[in-house]
């Protein structure tokens, strides 16, 4: 009977010390889950807040080249002032096309990204880690676009 107590006093302290250090294991991944997940938040806000000045550089730049078409024409110049009036508004035009599919696809990739991480913190079905850090350099890739996109934005416009 001695025995058997102190086999069982054995086993369940063992068994007590393995989920703690399990316990232990999941709250560290549990951390740094959270602190990626805060970490892509942020950098989602810097992204969107990219977006809306791209948007608005767009309206404004929209804005000035019929300002500029208006004055041209005013002037009464020949057909090849219009012509690179044209020219400069699709050069413009589809960069800022190019500068806000490109951060939309980073905001959306961040956002995909949040929620599986997200998921990965609350649930208990949880995702291959591989898959998900492939995943979020898939989205460092898009927001890189859109960095890219931007700053060739900005050389068209300060031409």
């Amino acid at each position: 009977m001695t025995v058997a107590l102190a086999a069982s006093t054995v086993y369940l302290y063992r068994t007590t010390t393995a989920w703690q250090e399990q316990s232990e294991a999941y709250l560290d991944d549990a951390r740094g889950l959270g602190g990626e997940l805060a970490a892509t938040r942020a950098s989602l806000v810097g992204t969107e807040s990219e977006l809306e000045g791209v948007r608005a550089q767009l309206a404004t730049a929209q804005g000035r080249i019929v300002e500029l078409a208006d004055e041209k024409a005013q002037i009464g110049d020949d057909r090849e002032v219009q012509r690179q009036l044209v020219d400069y508004q699709q050069r413009v035009s589809e960069a800022a096309g190019q500068v806000a599919l490109a951060l939309d696809q980073c905001v959306q990739g961040q956002q995909e990204l949040i929620g599986y991480l997200q998921n990965t913190v609350t649930d208990v079905a949880q995702y291959d880690p591989d898959e998900l850090e492939r995943f979020r350099t898939d989205v460092e890739v898009l927001c890189q676009t859109a960095t890219e996109a931007n700053i060739a934005l900005q050389r068209e416009l300060s031409r």
